[in-house]
């Protein structure tokens, strides 16, 4: 870590600085937090402790990038939620102009057979998330994950999304709107129309599994929120997007540790 490094060099490891992040997701503050690695420096299982500042400093400063999977991805279903900003909610409305900005938007891409997250934004200002499935399915795309299929709910319903997907030769799970048309400029989305309309919206949901869409995202969003709450307690903009990002890697990082 300290190698060509300019400045005070690293005196804790960035291992130790990740376990004191998934304490501080479980909403334990920064000071007991040092309270506790003290506690294991007294107990002989690490030579030092940091204090709460540099925790709190280290901590901001990690980059909560997930890791490409290494097992080939057959599906991802995206959605996208919300984190509650309950004191920098304050900084949002004066610097946005909105009385209801206090969210933080997050859209994940999630594995239905292994129930993990693959991939994942967070944005301080809610955009399109016909636009993050896009920027996501390209960043796998250029990691060499490509995923045999990608669904989402109906707010994904959108023709540069279906051309993108049949672009590419991703099958598509997506559910058309109830009043699409089956003459659309995407010929993807016009088989789908027309399936759905013949065979009704149950038996076409059975045949493409979209029932998948649940474990794979609001499973997800569901347990992550009970594991860390939707609450976020930074103040400024960079500290609520990093608070965002890891709460989404701590998940990940326990459920992968739980199942090896």
């Amino acid at each position: 870590m300290n190698e060509n490094k300019m400045g005070r060099p690293f005196e804790f490891p960035d291992s130790l600085i990740r376990l004191q992040a998934l304490w501080y997701n479980k909403n334990i503050p920064v000071r007991m937090i040092e309270g506790i690695t003290k506690r294991l420096c007294d107990m002989a299982q690490i030579p030092r402790y940091n204090d709460y500042s540099t925790i709190n400093r280290r901590i901001n400063r990690l980059d909560f990038h997930l890791d490409v999977p290494v097992d080939d991805i057959a599906a991802v279903f995206c959605d996208g939620s919300g984190f509650q900003a309950i004191v920098g909610g304050e900084y949002l409305r004066e610097k946005y102009g909105k009385k209801n900005r206090r969210w933080i938007q997050v859209v994940i891409f999630g594995d239905p057979k292994t129930k993990n997250i693959v991939s994942f934004e967070v944005n301080i200002v809610p955009t399109s998330e016909v636009e993050s499935a896009r920027r996501q399915l390209k960043i796998l795309t250029d990691d060499e994950v490509e995923p045999s299929s990608f669904g989402g709910d109906g707010a994904f319903d959108d023709i540069s999304l279906w051309q993108y997907l049949e672009k590419n030769k991703i099958k598509s799970v997506i559910k058309p709107d109830l009043n699409a048309r089956e003459d659309s400029v995407c010929h993807l989305r016009n088989r789908f129309v027309k399936e759905r309309n013949e065979v009704g919206y149950q038996e076409w949901a059975r045949r493409h599994r979209y029932g998948m869409r649940w474990p794979a995202t609001e499973g997800i969003f569901s347990a992550l929120k009970r594991i860390f709450g939707e609450q976020l307690r930074a103040r400024s903009e960079v500290g609520l997007l990093q608070e965002a990002r890891s709460k989404l890697w701590a998940y990940r990082t326990i459920k992968i540790y739980g199942e090896t």
